[in-house]
């Protein structure tokens, strides 16, 4: 997808962080975003920054772990633009650093609702028009965290690792399509998704510090990633020097890998 003039586009999670970060540019480059986020304030602080460039921006208030808001929000979507061309399932959320018998199974489910069934959701509402397109695409965001296995975030690598493989099996059953699919993994980028979290036993504070040392790459820089690889219609995409390195680490030694994770876990909890 060379070009973004005229096309409309849906963005979960766009009240802040990547999601914001994506509308905006989209918007610069003459799409139509139809965003939405669970947090309203957040949400019209987007479009009020979209809309004072003169770009073209629609709000809906929809939490993504909710199956019947999702058909309300692609019903409306549709009812009022008839189709879109890009839909980028962006919304997600975290969970702080907790063993699996912490994880209350209510949060675990909440956890998946969101970050999986949120993507299938607005995948299978908009399919149909979107494989009915000349061209369009579907963008699903998983994580580093799906691409290895971290203790104490099994609820997230779960859902992001479901996420990397719908997205891997959708993007091969469309390949017959115009519809384009996207896989992203993004490292550690400067938004609020582990502030944000679900957090236990006083751990958020120390959880948070831990993540800012790890960021290494702006929302802004992220998003330009993303559309960079929608317009080259890329099957995977790193977001990140960090997201590079654990994709290589991965494919070339799972266990070397396994020993740096526990061992940074292990000076992680020595520190605190």
């Amino acid at each position: 997808m060379k070009s973004f003039k005229q096309k409309i586009v849906v963005i979960t999670g766009a009240g802040t962080g990547m999601g914001r970060s994506l509308a905006i540019q989209l918007s610069k480059m003459g799409a139509t975003v139809l965003i939405s986020d669970i947090n309203n304030t957040s949400l019209n602080e987007t479009r009020k920054l979209i809309e004072a460039d003169n770009g073209i921006c629609k709000t809906y208030k929809v939490d993504v772990g909710d199956r019947t808001q999702i058909e309300t929000f692609t019903k409306d979507v549709l009812s009022e633009f008839k189709f879109i061309d890009v839909l980028i399932n962006n919304a997600g959320i975290a969970i702080g650093e907790a063993t699996l018998n912490e994880v209350p199974l209510s949060d675990f489910e909440r956890l998946i609702n969101v970050n999986l069934w949120g993507v299938i959701h607005h995948t299978k509402a908009f399919l149909e028009v979107l494989v009915s397109r000349p061209e369009a695409a579907i963008v699903n965001t998983s994580s580093v965290f799906g691409l290895m296995g971290i203790p104490s975030q099994i609820p997230y690598c779960t859902s992001k690792f479901a996420v990397r493989g719908f997205t891997d099996s959708l993007r091969l059953e469309l390949s017959a399509t115009n519809v384009a699919v996207t896989c992203v993994h993004p490292g550690g980028i400067d938004t609020d998704i582990v502030k944000n979290g679900i957090h236990y036993n006083g751990k958020k504070d120390a959880t948070v510090e831990q993540f800012k040392k790890l960021v290494m790459t702006s929302a802004d820089k992220a998003a330009a990633i993303i559309i960079r690889a929608i317009q080259k219609k890329s099957k995977r995409v790193m977001v990140g020097p960090d997201a590079k390195l654990i994709r290589f680490m991965t494919q070339l030694s799972p266990t070397l890998v396994d020993k740096s994770i526990l061992n940074r876990k292990k000076a992680f909890d020595s520190n605190r």
